[in-house]
């Protein structure tokens, strides 16, 4: 019995850790593990803040994360693009390179960091007026955080590459552990909204020097070797401009919504969103994994298809049950998780979760287009953003409005891709 318990834990241990790609599920079990623990404190920080704070000041709040989400996800430019240097340098074993890549992104990342913050300052009193807001402070509190996000996406994109996905995890449980139990605490204590994005800004230092841990660990000994910065920066363009096109796709429309909305009707709006996002959140913990895995077998001269494939069924089988959740119970959802004040967004919870179910589908298309180097799908980001923006700026008169175009904006992507990787999708039926 002990002996197959010992197997067991071996087949874990090596499904989480290993660099072949038929382990991407026991790895895609570890991020589901995590991003489940998380999403549950995720979701208890927004309940809280959304009770604690009161319609008002959570529409003024959901509005400020939209920056966060757009910030956050800017970052995940340099994730992706370190991430992939760094799984090719590995499967390699030229740690050397990592060890230098490291260094320099640090550098970098910093010095580029502290000029785009100053520059964000600048900008202050001229978000704080689009958006309605008649204090800095909150606006100077995300941009300090969004500071520390480009820190910690170098160096969890480290860790991503490295398949250091335990490390990689508990940096995010952390965080978001934090998150949660600061904002209690701090708006509690009458910090209102300022209490609740100081809360995140600590949780997110907390990911950097967590973060560190594994990588000085594994680098100490490792003499620094050369590489081809050129080959990097080429890369981070493409992977730039999809990863801000593709989050401003589900986040202008929170901050539109504040410019065209009360705050109160922004809170709601807000409060549907974060529902819709129990279907986006609980059904990409693959992605994570499959980005290093994808990138591997590429670098190997191996078939990329079938594992694609393998994460698109699993995703939609996710999304599907998500949506019929929501489909049989929003009034219970909404009730037990946001209270009386936000029945009002009963109507707007189901076309979130398609629409945030198919944007789950879409990042699988995304990351694995970035990682084969595929960027054509670039512009029907594009153009799909122009859409949104002009669609919400011409029809605006509910929040209905609003949510449809963002769920069009979403279908018309979708397709699109589905006609850019039809191939990749058909050699999985021959």
């Amino acid at each position: 019995m002990k002996q197959k318990i010992k197997q067991f834990h071996t087949r874990i241990k090596y499904s989480i850790s290993s660099k072949d790609e038929n382990a991407l599920l026991g790895a895609g079990i570890l991020f589901f593990f995590f991003a489940a623990i998380s999403a549950v404190f995720n979701y208890l920080y927004h309940l809280f803040m959304g009770r604690m704070l009161g319609p008002e000041d959570y529409g003024i709040l959901g509005s400020l994360f939209a920056i966060i989400y757009i910030a956050s996800f800017s970052t995940q430019t340099f994730n992706l693009v370190i991430a992939k240097q760094v799984a090719e340098f590995n499967g390699k074993n030229q740690l050397g390179k990592v060890k230098s890549l490291f260094y320099a992104g640090f550098k970098k990342t910093v010095l580029f960091g502290l000029i785009g913050l100053g520059v964000y300052l600048l900008l202050t009193p001229f978000i704080a007026d689009f958006m309605n807001i008649s204090s800095y402070s909150e606006i100077i509190i995300v941009g300090i955080t969004t500071f520390f996000l480009f820190l910690g996406v170098l160096f969890t994109g480290i860790l991503n590459g490295l398949q250091k996905f335990v490390w990689q995890n508990n940096s995010g449980f952390v965080s978001t552990v934090l998150k949660f139990v600061l904002a209690i605490l701090f708006v509690f204590i009458g910090f209102k909204i300022n209490g609740a994005l100081t809360a995140i800004l600590i949780g997110t230092i907390a990911t950097v020097i967590i973060a560190y841990i594994p990588i000085k660990s594994t680098l100490k000994e490792i003499k620094e070797q050369p590489f081809d910065s050129k080959k990097v920066y080429l890369y981070a363009i493409p992977v730039f401009f999809a990863s801000m096109i593709f989050i401003f796709i589900i986040t202008l429309d929170q901050i539109l919504v504040k410019h065209y909305f009360s705050s109160s009707d922004a809170g709601i709006y807000a409060a549907a969103g974060m529902i819709g996002k129990m279907i986006w959140f609980g059904s990409s913990f693959l992605i994570s994994p499959l980005f290093p895995k994808l990138v591997s077998l590429r670098s190997k001269g191996k078939d990329t298809s079938k594992l694609f494939f393998k994460v698109i069924l699993y995703t939609t089988t996710l999304v599907v049950l998500g949506c019929l959740i929501f489909y049989v119970a929003p009034t219970f959802i909404v009730t037990l998780l946001y209270g009386e004040a936000y029945l009002d967004s009963i109507p707007l919870i189901l076309l979130f979760g398609i629409s945030l179910g198919i944007y789950s589908i879409i990042q699988i298309f995304m990351t694995y287009n970035l990682a084969i180097e595929k960027y054509s799908f670039v512009y029907v980001f594009t153009i799909g953003i122009i859409f949104e923006i002009l669609g919400i700026f011409l029809f605006h008169s509910t929040l209905m409005d609003i949510i449809k175009i963002v769920l069009i904006t979403n279908v018309f992507i979708l397709i699109s891709f589905l006609i850019i990787n039809k191939d990749d999708l058909l050699n999985n039926f021959k």
